[in-house]
């Protein structure tokens, strides 16, 4: 699990949970938001904070995207947000590509990246 208020760069886990690059877990959670709700901070936090922190994230776990993201009102960003955070977990897990979307046949909506 994750909390906004750890240091930026960096992806925790709680303790009682198996390392990041544990290869033998096949699900990865990241909770991405504060442990007080703040909705007034949400629009920032559900931006490209969001999308930097499952960057991170990947990073950590060595190469590994999570395959679930849990935000607090995932409605309020700036940009794409949650959804486009989404979007970018469900395009890299499915066919390596930066967004769902591209992996549909013939599409050139996004590059294909690891």
């Amino acid at each position: 699990m994750l909390e906004i208020e750890d240091k930026a760069g960096s992806c925790p886990n709680r303790a009682e949970s198996s390392g990041l690059d544990d290869k033998t877990k096949s699900l990865v959670l990241v909770n991405y938001f504060h442990s007080m709700s703040s909705k007034g901070k949400t629009c920032e936090d559900n931006s490209g904070d969001l999308i930097n922190m499952l960057r991170t994230c990947y990073s950590a776990a060595s190469n590994g995207w999570a395959n679930f993201v849990a935000v607090d009102y995932y409605k309020r960003s700036e940009g794409g947000g949650s959804f486009q955070a989404v979007d970018t977990l469900n395009g890299k897990l499915l066919c390596g590509c930066d967004d769902i979307h591209a992996c549909v046949a013939g599409s050139t909506s996004g590059a294909r990246t690891p």
